[in-house]
């Protein structure tokens, strides 16, 4: 007659339940890991591309702070405040990436995002992977 037997399955089984709770503050340091790619690329994009006549908009690019919805959790990382003029520099960073009459269009937001997207990428699943290591999974 055949015999089968299997150890460890309760070990795995709290393996996968602690993995399937992952802490709120794990989650926040990945999506910060990840921000943090795509705020210095979109800034670094910005002067590549002309937008820097005094480095204002491009240096008011910054990642907030990490926000819950129905979701889940994000962070958006974009320009703030307003330049000397007064103008909001979100504002500026719009015309700058759609263009307007007599200005073409730079889109340096959306260039910079795909360039750093796979990066980003990476640098989330770091702070994923040392989780995990951290919990011998």
């Amino acid at each position: 007659m055949a015999h089968f037997e299997v150890s460890g399955i309760d070990a795995l089984s709290d393996d996968l339940a602690a993995l399937a709770a992952l802490p709120e503050s794990v989650l926040d340091d990945i999506l910060n890991a990840e921000a943090d790619v795509i705020e210095a690329e979109q800034r670094k994009t910005a002067r590549e591309m002309g937008i820097y006549d005094t480095g204002i908009t491009a240096g008011s690019i910054k990642k907030g702070k990490s926000k819950k919805s129905a979701d889940g959790k994000s962070i958006t990382v974009m320009p703030t405040g307003t330049n000397k003029r007064g103008d909001r520099n979100a504002e500026v960073a719009f015309f700058n990436e759609y263009g307007k009459k007599g200005q073409p269009a730079r889109p340096f937001i959306r260039t910079a995002n795909e360039r750093a997207g796979d990066r980003a990428v990476e640098a989330g699943e770091k702070v994923y992977h040392a989780y995990l290591d951290s919990k011998n999974l």
